[in-house]
């Protein structure tokens, strides 16, 4: 199992790393059909991030002391709702979750503006696939979530704080709230590497953007309720770096927001 965890990664770098040379080759070139080859492997590279997930997953649910990351974040007495929040709890499973939704805003992104921007999105699949190379790498070579270990009888367990109804929801709202702003990065780079000053790339992303405001908005107010509700956290919002992490970027997509709104009109 470790070892399909690791050779899906692999892939996922390998096709990242494709459909940046050959994108960024065939923007520059005009050649659509290379376009869209690198624009199908930045699908791939979703279904290869599926896939090891899938294997964390399993295991987290099994309990497959034999991974280090299912060992250090849980324990056989562990619920199973926290085995499965336990996939985001640490810095590898944050990592993968991260690629996760990454790959999947990106394949949707291709899909969703291949015939309505084809020339701009010639240009927005090699930046996608920087970024999700960036994070492919780093789960390959820095911090893997597969390594392994000798088999031990039971895990380190979860931290009390982390054994939290919120834990479920508040993580993933503000992942994909931070990781869709991405999409809406990717088309402005997009537009001015292919020159295009109109109004295009924010038509493209008018949804992507609101839709990854919001999700951070809603991830900001249950991290609100779960810091109040934690015993020990201080109230509501406490000016520290975690919150600070959250706050900042809804603040710019805020003003990003009003900014494009101006843009546009």
């Amino acid at each position: 199992m470790p070892e399909l965890g690791r050779a899906a990664l692999v892939l996922c770098l390998g096709l990242s790393a494709y459909a940046l040379i050959a994108g960024a080759y065939a923007a520059r070139r005009g050649r659509r059909r290379l376009a869209a080859s690198a624009q199908n492997a930045l699908v791939a590279a979703f279904a290869a991030t599926l896939v090891a997930s899938g294997v964390l997953l399993a295991a987290l649910v099994r309990r497959d002391f034999s991974f280090t990351y299912v060992y250090e974040h849980t324990s056989r007495a562990l619920p199973d709702r926290y085995a499965v929040s336990a996939f985001w709890s640490g810095q590898e499973g944050s990592l993968l979750l991260w690629l996760l939704v990454l790959t999947g805003f990106a394949a949707a992104a291709v899909f969703l503006n291949r015939r309505s921007a084809s020339e701009l999105l010639a240009w927005v699949t090699p930046v996608l696939a920087l970024v999700a190379g960036f994070f492919c790498f780093l789960l390959v070579a820095v911090s893997s979530p597969f390594a392994t270990q000798a088999a031990q009888s039971d895990g380190l367990g979860l931290n009390p704080s982390l054994q939290n109804p919120y834990m479920m929801i508040h993580p993933p709202f503000l992942y994909l709230g931070f990781v869709g702003l991405t999409v809406p990065f990717a088309f402005a780079i997009g537009a001015l590497l292919a020159r295009r000053t109109d109004e295009l790339w924010i038509v493209s992303t008018r949804r992507w953007t609101l839709a990854a405001w919001t999700f951070l908005g809603f991830g900001q107010l249950l991290g609100a309720h779960w810091a109040y509700v934690e015993v020990g956290w201080g109230g509501y919002y406490a000016w520290d770096p975690v919150e600070n992490a959250a706050l900042m970027p809804w603040l710019a997509a805020t003003a990003f927001l009003h900014s494009v709104m101006i843009q546009e009109k």
